[in-house]
């Protein structure tokens, strides 16, 4: 199959298309497509947290429990989390899901999430976890939280599993392939350049792509995507309406767009209310590129549930294998860095928190 080339002069998009071919024994004479079948690296995610372990005085305050209270508290705590997770699949708020698990019986959330926790580990393979410790530090308050139910089922070099929960469904296939492009684009055509939004994401390192340049470089991958994002008033309809942005351009789909091009207005707006992308109005050079009265434009970037359910690394193989090119060392490099001081960090606060108890004992000793 033939792939479209990079050029040097100007900046292009590389993707695989699919060839018709005459199959002559069909009686009506239809073409038929045949494509190419990748397989692409599997790498780890990104670095995540663990639920925080509750004290001895708070498990043995959930094991005094009525044995049927504290079954319904935990089961109706993994059912919140399953439900949350896979069918709404929306970021969890800690403290809503445990207060409505837990009813009138206080003093055991931590307790309870770490049942919970180990409940759905043993029976479908999912951790309770927390964003990076390093990325949480950066990101608004509100992301201190946020659990997420990661899938920890090991899977095999051709990524089986992935591809068998993935390819269930048109839509899921069709959400999960914009998803990839989107960080693809977010990771490897952003910038890390220090800038003056709210959100510093992951780090000083984190790349940010203005909205103009992100909906620019997938109109190129796909023409009857809008090369230019919405209007303020577009934005606020896809918000409110749950898909009702902008269908694609040239007509041939039962509302007026192209059937196979998804909704990248309405898309985009998903996938930062679940945390797979940060949105934040940032400062740039390029004045011309849709700043706003402020001075602003609008960037995405990857968000912590993309980095802890596809990790950087994902990206840039998924990048190397659609080009067909060797992985950029230098962002590698880069990756690896910040995990080994993600690794240090949080091997000083496992150190810190050993340590309060004994503090603690030598207050109360004094008392």
């Amino acid at each position: 199959m033939p792939r479209r080339s990079r050029s040097t002069a100007t900046e292009s998009v590389s993707f695989i298309e699919e060839e018709p071919t005459n199959n002559s024994d069909n009686e009506d004479s239809k073409e038929f497509f045949t494509q190419t079948q990748f397989t692409f690296s599997q790498q780890p995610a990104d670095r995540s947290q663990n639920v925080d372990l509750a004290r001895d005085s708070e498990n043995k305050k959930l094991e005094d429990l009525n044995p049927t209270t504290r079954n319904k508290i935990v089961t109706d705590l993994s059912r919140m989390l399953l439900f949350k997770a896979l069918g709404m699949n929306d970021p969890i708020d800690r403290t809503k899901v445990c207060a409505e698990a837990s009813g009138e019986v206080k003093g055991v959330s931590k307790s309870a999430l770490n049942e919970a926790d180990k409940r759905l580990k043993d029976v479908f393979g999912f951790g309770v976890k927390r964003v990076n410790s390093k990325m949480e530090e950066n990101l608004p308050a509100r992301f201190k939280n946020r659990l997420y139910l990661i899938n920890e089922v090991v899977d095999d070099d051709e990524g089986t599993h992935s591809l068998n929960l993935h390819s269930a469904h048109q839509e899921c296939m069709t959400e999960r392939g914009l998803l990839m492009v989107v960080l693809s684009f977010a990771f490897c055509k952003g910038t890390s350049a220090v800038r003056s939004g709210q959100m510093k994401g992951a780090g000083k390192k984190t790349r940010w792509i203005t909205e103009h340049h992100l909906y620019s470089l997938l109109h190129r991958v796909d023409e009857n995507i809008p090369s230019e994002p919405p209007s303020a008033e577009g934005r606020k309809k896809s918000r409110t309406s749950g898909g009702g942005g902008r269908h694609s351009l040239g007509g041939g789909g039962a509302d007026g767009g192209v059937s196979e091009t998804p909704d990248i207005d309405g898309l985009l707006e998903k996938f930062v209310s679940q945390d797979y992308l940060l949105r934040d109005k940032i400062e740039e050079g390029d004045e011309s590129a849709g700043t706003s009265e402020d001075g602003k434009v609008i960037a995405y970037a990857m968000g912590p549930r993309a980095a802890m359910e596809v990790g950087r690394r994902q990206v840039v193989y998924f990048c190397s294998n659609v080009l067909d090119e060797q992985p950029d060392p230098t962002m590698l490099a880069e990756i690896d860095e910040d995990d080994e001081s993600s690794e240090e960090e949080e091997e000083e606060g496992g150190e810190e928190v050993a340590e309060e108890p004994k503090k603690r004992g030598k207050r109360q000793k004094r008392g």
